[in-house]
């Protein structure tokens, strides 16, 4: 694990060094409560730095990195950190997203019925559940909008006071309570996305395969192969935009618990307890519409904005889910730009037999 902390901070200085001929640096502070349904009622606080990664071209996406640090009624405490840099002139990007929790937690059990007929109480409860994921990621332009990139993960999960029901579920049986991953993974993405943070136009295809194995300091050894589809269209005017992901994940091998595909997550459906649905296969597909008041951009109003959306998630344990059991979706948000084409979301969500509200900075996909 220190390696694994080691090597994220590394590529972090790594990207800030690369981008060292920067501009227009700035800092936007942002506090507000929330609520989801993992964790209860949350206050987040945090901000984004964006700068201009290359000043020798201004027409570069601006780079960001995004810090969010929270904690609940419920006991939990999260930081999230994003970091999006365009280096280069967008020949090479560096992504680092990284994300640790410590909170009291539930474990459903494997596919749908476990997590949709499985109630919530004392047999699906961790009375402590540490884990973190960090996965830097380099990108490499290939050729026009194509890149080639490479993967480093670390992941893990620490489950404390297990009770009964789950220490009984041979899902969980099989990893134990205590998981490491250390994997390595190559990307090919094509991303034609006019602000690939906030995007009003634009293709976002990617197809990830990541490795994951004993040697490499895990202990478990499975792989897992993932497949993403973003499009948005501008409608009638800029700031009007339908936007759609179609997301595929499948894992083989010793995937363990910790680690199989979800369905239900803050940045897709945004309805359900994240973790409650899982297999070795998920597909999601969701369709959003965002709207930016059409005000001049000098007025306070054009800063605000709304989005509503719908989808479906469907999971399995073959490399193809069961359409037959879905779950379905839809909500609303509210949108405040803090910076141009930078904002933060109040989303509130809907699903079967389950509700969320979240609070995060950018569009979830």
């Amino acid at each position: 694990m220190e390696s694994a902390r080691v090597t994220a901070m590394l590529l972090v200085l790594l990207a800030c060094t690369a981008s060292a001929k920067t501009a227009d640096l700035e800092a936007i502070p942002v506090a507000a409560p929330a609520y989801t349904p993992e964790q209860g009622l949350l206050f987040a606080a945090g901000g984004v730095l964006s700068w201009n990664g290359d000043v020798t071209h201004p027409e570069l996406p601006r780079s960001t990195i995004t810090l969010v640090g929270g904690a609940s009624t419920s006991g939990s405490l999260m930081l999230q950190e994003r970091l999006v840099a365009f280096t280069d002139a967008d020949r090479v990007r560096f992504l680092v997203p990284i994300d640790v929790r410590d909170q009291p937690d539930q474990y459903f059990g494997v596919g749908f019925l476990a997590g949709f007929t499985r109630r919530q109480g004392a047999e699906t409860t961790f009375l402590r559940r540490t884990w973190w994921d960090v996965e830097p990621t380099v990108l490499v332009k290939v050729r026009g909008s194509l890149s080639l990139g490479a993967i480093l993960q670390f992941s893990g999960t620490l489950a404390r006071d297990v009770s009964p029901g789950v220490a009984g579920d041979p899902d969980f049986r099989r990893s134990g309570p205590r998981v490491v991953n250390t994997g390595v993974g190559v990307t090919l993405q094509y991303d034609s996305r006019d602000v690939p943070i906030n995007a009003w136009r634009g293709t976002f295809l990617s197809a990830t395969f990541t490795g994951y194995g004993r040697a490499l300091g895990a202990n478990t050894s499975w792989y897992a192969v993932a497949l993403d589809w973003r499009q948005y269209v501008t409608v009638v005017r800029p700031g009007s935009t339908l936007a759609w992901q179609v997301k595929y994940r499948t894992a083989f091998g010793e995937v363990p618990w910790s680690e199989l595909s979800l369905v239900g997550t803050p940045w897709d459906l945004r309805s359900y307890r994240w973790g409650q649905y899982r297999d070795r296969t998920a597909l999601t597909a969701v369709v959003e519409y965002r709207f930016m008041l059409p005000f001049p951009a000098e007025s306070l109003w054009s800063h605000l904005g709304f989005a509503t959306w719908a989808g479906v998630g469907a999971l399995g344990p073959e490399p193809w889910p069961r359409l037959t059991q879905v779950l379905p979706s839809a909500g609303v948000g509210l949108r405040v730009e803090w910076h141009k084409r930078i904002t933060v979301r109040l989303d509130v969500g809907f699903g079967r037999e389950a509700r969320g509200v979240y609070f995060n900075f950018l569009e979830a996909f």
